[in-house]
């Protein structure tokens, strides 16, 4: 799987731990690696309406929502 490929190329030529990733939208290429990424331990955070839809298209939602504000913020989601 490419995430568990990224994730492992960090580890090695990085060395630094990721803490947390934040998807865009609820696309294979997007989401397709949420597995990999909570196998790790990693954080994981996607809009509202992409949680909402990946199951619906076969992949796993991400553990927590955001809000894209219009201003540039991200904030957590309230609904």
């Amino acid at each position: 799987d490419q995430t568990a490929q990224i994730l492992n190329w960090i580890k090695q030529e990085i060395n630094l731990p990721v803490a947390l990733a934040v998807v865009t939208h609820a696309h294979q290429d997007k989401m397709g690696g949420m597995d990999a990424l909570h196998a790790a331990g990693i954080a994981t955070y996607a809009n509202a309406l992409s949680n909402q839809l990946a199951p619906q298209e076969g992949m796993v939602a991400a553990q927590h929502s955001l809000t894209f504000a219009a201003n540039g913020w991200v904030e957590p989601a309230t609904a």
